[in-house]
């Protein structure tokens, strides 16, 4: 019986000693390979690769690897591009990324290759410029070194990053998380800078097959953040708090450049404003001194608009042109401007058409009404209710008074005139004259013929 459990326990230390044999064997190996790794996925080889890829110089402060965990990680810390030409020496890299981290195939990091599958990156500033001719300041950081890119080039001067040259990436790449960044872009031409903040991009169920570009070419994005907008001569235009889900295409079909295009919905914070002396909006309530011809006193424009009706901004963009698809309203004071559906914006070009719709103050519109009835005693009776019919559906929606306009040109110094103006009484009454002599005609001639015997 001692002998069974000398035995016994024989058997537990052997079992316990070749655990701990095989454990330490398996930590030592892991050191060993986490060492490898480090010395093949060095800096000055990260360096190397990148560059070999985009037209840009490429700085990294440190590299760390992680092989303690599935899939593997390969984190970069203080990454910068900058233009292989830079203009001032000392210039601020126009991408500064605080950390990196690659989830990566642990098998091709010992064959010195990194398979990416999500990217995450922290603490990001990025600066841009938006040219008049559609290229970015961003763009040309991305191209590839190669003018031909498989036979197929990008969009004329546009740049970035190609499909074609990066097969073998963009299919193992599954999402790309950026978090705690900041974006500085302008546009040239409109003169509006856009200083983005606590930025959150989220690009999640990427599908792409460049052998089937038109069939996939399809992602998730999540956005989120805040959004100060600045003419370039440094007036504060409002601030936007932003967040929001919609669906991207990354990815020009035929040529495999960059060319996003995205159909969101995004929803705007009760702290997000606008200020009233954007060139269209005091334009626009310029044009309502038509209303005082008719005794109609215009409130002066106040400094500041909120956001109406759904509170959210739902566009399109493609190619840099954003198109409104729902109204897209603010609050002036009482008074709601709105941008109608189809609005649109060039954004390199500053080129813009907006229909929109300006719905009077309760006050204002009690006001006109009641200049409009006194215009309305000097017409007959008999076609008075008609006329009065008419105008309430031309001129009033929900007891408030309507104004059509139409914006178009250079958004920066827009041209604006109404769609339809205030109502001719005269040629109202004349038309509803015609319209019931029209109708005692047609009953008069109805019954010679029989056509209403009252049965």
């Amino acid at each position: 019986m001692r002998r069974k459990r000398r035995e016994k326990m024989t058997w537990k230390k052997r079992l316990i000693v070749g655990a701990m044999i095989l454990g330490g064997s398996f930590f030592l190996l892991a050191v060993a390979a986490g060492v490898i790794a480090q010395r093949l996925m060095d800096k000055d080889y990260l360096i190397e690769e990148i560059e070999k890829s985009i037209t840009s110089q490429v700085e990294i402060g440190e590299v760390d690897i992680s092989l303690f965990r599935l899939p593997a990680k390969v984190t970069l810390r203080d990454v910068s591009l900058a233009p292989l030409r830079a203009g001032v020496s000392g210039a601020k890299p126009p991408v500064q990324l605080e950390q990196v981290d690659l989830s990566v195939g642990l098998w091709g990091l010992f064959n010195r290759h990194v398979d990416v599958t999500n990217i995450t990156i922290r603490g990001a500033e990025i600066t841009a410029t938006y040219r008049e001719d559609g290229s970015t300041t961003l763009g040309t950081l991305f191209e590839s070194p190669d003018e031909t890119v498989r036979g197929k080039s990008g969009a004329k001067g546009r740049g970035g990053f190609n499909v074609y040259d990066q097969e073998e990436f963009v299919t193992t790449l599954g999402g790309l998380i950026i978090e705690n960044s900041k974006v500085d872009l302008t546009l040239e031409n409109t003169g509006l800078r856009l200083r983005c903040s606590d930025v959150y991009i989220e690009l999640s169920s990427i599908r792409i097959d460049p052998a089937k570009l038109e069939e996939t070419n399809t992602a998730k994005l999540k956005i989120g953040g805040k959004v100060r907008m600045d003419s370039t001569e440094g007036r504060h235009y409002g601030d936007l708090y932003l967040s929001g889900q919609s669906t991207a295409r990354l990815f020009n079909p035929q040529t495999g450049s960059t060319e996003p295009e995205v159909e969101g919905d995004f929803s705007l914070s009760e702290e997000s404003w606008l200020n009233t002396r954007i060139p269209v909006v005091t334009k626009a309530w310029g044009h309502l001194s038509i209303l005082e011809k008719v005794g109609v006193n215009i409130a002066t424009l106040p400094d500041e608009a909120s956001f109406g009706r759904s509170e959210a901004i739902a566009a399109h963009y493609h190619l840099g042109r954003l198109t409104v698809r729902k109204p897209l309203s603010i609050w002036v004071g009482d008074w709601e401007f709105a941008a109608m559906e189809d609005s649109w914006l060039q954004m390199e070009t500053d080129q813009h058409e907006v229909n929109a719709e300006l719905l009077a103050s309760k006050d204002a519109s009690v006001r006109f009404r009641s200049v409009i009835m006194k215009g309305l005693e000097m017409i007959p009776k008999e076609v008075r209710s008609m006329v009065v019919g008419d105008l309430e559906k031309q001129l009033f929606r929900d007891e408030r008074l309507l104004v059509n306009i139409r914006s178009s040109g250079d958004f920066s110094d827009p041209k604006i005139r109404p769609v339809g103006a205030v109502v001719d009484l005269a040629e109202a009454a004349k038309e509803a004259a015609k319209k019931l002599l029209k109708e005692k005609a047609s009953g008069f001639l109805n019954g010679l013929l029989g056509g209403d015997d009252g049965r």
